[in-house]
């Protein structure tokens, strides 16, 4: 036997490895091994039915749970049943109150009125604990749709009163406020009164205006003229069209001139 001399020969060459012995196995994935055993179950009439039952459950409870939340979204609540601080989000809260028309949101607001006018006890913490998490984002959609249902209002009349010959537009405006101020008794709850006391007390109060602002001054006076105006393009106007705008504004001029006798 030849005496084997040091450095001659590798140190592996007597183990007898080959190549592909000697090289890693490939790894497999997760989603790889996911497949191979989905098809292994697929290939079973058995685990193939179970398959099919648990992907019918999973997408009938998924679309039961969006259904659910498409419906709390945009379900409109009993006012007479459901929970007080539920009508209020929905009045004050919900974007989708302005989709409605504008006599049923004037329905729903003096069935929320006559609500809070009757509330329990555990209706008033409700509406105490609604009123005290008001803010921000909450705050401005209040202010929105409160301005939205008065642009709608008066916007309605608006759009007939563009048509309305001369010699008529004093009595359609009359008749509009009359409108719009028997609306807001029934919302807070003021007696029944008639078309003659209305005008009336409309008309005594824009004389009290007026005189109060005599009383001002000029420069006052023009400030309080200056801030209506502000009020009317902040909360009205913003939320209109151009066209919207300009009837709506046109409108209310005329009937501050009707009643102040201009």
């Amino acid at each position: 036997m030849s005496e084997s001399k040091p450095g001659a020969g590798s140190l592996i060459e007597d183990l007898n490895l080959s190549a592909g012995a000697a090289s890693a196995s490939p790894r497999v994935s997760i989603g790889d091994r996911i497949s191979a055993r989905l098809a292994a179950m697929w290939n079973t009439p058995a685990s193939r039915n179970r398959l099919v039952i648990a992907a019918c459950v999973a997408l009938v409870a998924g679309a039961g749970f969006a259904g659910y939340r498409y419906w709390e979204m945009h379900h409109r609540p009993d006012y007479a049943l459901d929970p007080v601080d539920d009508l209020a989000e929905f009045t004050f809260l919900r974007g989708d109150f302005n989709s409605l028309p504008i006599k049923e949101r004037l329905k729903l607001i003096k069935e929320f009125a006559d609500r809070v006018r009757n509330a329990s006890s555990g209706d008033s913490a409700l509406l105490a604990s609604f009123a005290a998490g008001i803010s921000g984002k909450a705050r401005e959609q209040i202010q929105e749709n409160g301005a939205r249902l008065m642009l709608d209002m008066v916007d309605a009349s608006a759009v007939d009163y563009m048509k309305v010959p001369e010699a008529e537009r004093g009595a359609f405006l009359e008749k509009s406020v009359i409108e719009w101020t028997r609306i807001g008794d029934q919302v807070s709850g003021r007696g029944e009164r008639t078309d003659e006391e209305i005008l009336a007390d409309i008309k005594k109060q824009t004389a009290q205006r007026d005189e109060m602002r005599k009383k001002m001054g000029p420069e006052r006076s023009a400030k309080m003229a200056a801030g209506i105006v502000g009020f009317l393009n902040g909360n009205v106007a913003n939320h209109a069209n151009p066209v919207q705008s300009q009837r709506t504004l046109q409108m209310m001029s005329d009937v501050n001139k009707h009643f102040s006798g201009k």
